[in-house]
């Protein structure tokens, strides 16, 4: 059981619709555990065996960068769906991920959005090197 060392946590808290342009850095897939005594999140890449942590769960960490730093966002099942389908269109096309959270229910539910580059309407010229002597 190997805990993963994540000294200066930052996690992304953004305001609801607030759309924020990420890189991914990493993602793989964690166990999260709530330490009551240190009040803090753990993360174990196999499933702990202790009746110390409490809400374990299965997640996938992801370490993004945005703007100005590295953060960690941590995904459930049902959002790493639509962060998979952003991303392949990402590595296909190339663009932008933007990510963003909306309120739904009690919860603030994670989403990704992805936009492709921007295409100039004017074809590209192609010079000679003889031309600019």
């Amino acid at each position: 059981m190997t805990v993963s060392p994540l000294i200066g946590r930052n996690y992304l808290k953004l305001h609801e619709d607030e759309k924020v342009p990420i890189v991914v850095l990493d993602y793989k897939k964690m166990y999260a555990c709530w330490l009551p005594g240190l009040r803090h999140t753990l993360y174990f890449e196999m499933e702990p065996n202790t009746e110390e942590l409490k809400r374990i769960r299965e997640i996938v960490l992801l370490e993004i960068y945005s703007a100005d730093s590295k953060y960690i966002v941590e995904l459930m099942p049902e959002d790493l769906e639509q962060f998979e389908t952003a991303y392949s269109l990402f590595s296909t096309y190339g663009g932008e991920i933007y990510f963003y959270m909306k309120k739904e229910g009690r919860r603030m539910k994670k989403y990704f959005d992805f936009k492709p580059k921007k295409v100039s309407g004017t074809p590209v010229r192609k010079y000679l090197a003889a031309d600019f002597v």
